[in-house]
């Protein structure tokens, strides 16, 4: 099976305003250099690394005019050890059409999806998510993660390792849990190229969760893995920054690390 890596960067940072430099190149956490120093590392290099640890070489990111940092910042990919590519959004639309920019440039492959503003763990995550994917043929499955905070979040329902629906900022009860992170092949990729084709551009920014719903609604097979000791930290948000500056694991401590992290 051929995989590709994709993390959409072409949002706004709204939920920062405001700051203005692009959100993806905050520094959370720093690693150890040869010389016995250490380098701060943009919250985007762990969405980086959790593709390359799950076997994927290739990935996009999606950017936008105001996000072109990125592209100098990540490059060809050759420091990190991945072949980077990069695909262009003019308008900020939401996260579904972002992920959808790729569908003409996908060729069939199978696409992991990881977001770049998030740092999860166990550092294997995706790894493990790749190898039930591919082990049950599915044509979804989510990383599952327990958070406090599902009503903000998309937590999702299952049932003997099946998702059986997936909710976006639920307000009344749902599971203490969120997906993370997503693997998917052509038939979903389809179903969300059609479904945004077919949508009202009236009708409010689509969310991506909802497609992950209507896909088990349509039958789609979709599975999850959970992480019940696992964690989801979200550095989109000034409190997700103060979280995941104190506590997120990094590089040299990933998996089991109590190393703490410097985010200034």
């Amino acid at each position: 099976m051929d995989f590709v890596g994709l993390i959409p960067a072409a949002g706004r940072a709204t939920r920062l305003a405001p700051f203005r430099y692009p959100k993806e190149l905050l520094p959370i956490g720093y690693e150890l250099t040869p010389q016995g120093g250490a380098r701060p590392r943009a919250v985007a290099e762990y969405g980086v690394e959790a593709i390359k640890a799950a076997g994927i070489d290739h990935m996009f990111f999606v950017v936008a005019p105001w996000k072109l940092d990125v592209v100098t910042y990540f490059g060809d990919g050759g420091q990190f050890g991945v072949s980077v590519g990069y695909l262009y959004q003019e308008e900020a639309r939401g996260l579904p059409h972002a992920v959808d920019i790729a569908y003409p440039w996908i060729g069939g492959r199978h696409v992991a999806l990881v977001l770049p503003d998030t740092i999860v763990t166990p550092a294997d995550a995706l790894a493990r998510l790749r190898a039930r994917y591919t082990d049950t043929g599915a044509d979804l499955a989510l990383a599952v993660f327990p958070t406090e905070q599902a009503w903000r979040l998309g937590p999702v329902v299952m049932s003997g390792g099946k998702v059986e629906r997936v909710l976006d900022k639920p307000k009344g009860p749902a599971p203490a849990n969120t997906w993370g992170a997503a693997i998917w092949g052509e038939r979903f990729a389809a179903l969300l190229h059609e479904g945004l084709a077919q949508a009202d551009p009236q009708g409010g920014e689509p969310v991506l969760g909802m497609f992950f719903d209507l896909a088990v609604r349509r039958g789609l097979t979709a599975v999850a893995v959970e992480f019940p000791g696992g964690s989801f930290e979200d550095a989109g948000t000034s409190e997700g920054i103060v979280r995941t500056g104190l506590v997120a694991p990094g590089m040299a401590g990933w998996p089991g690390s109590d190393r703490r992290l410097n985010a200034s």
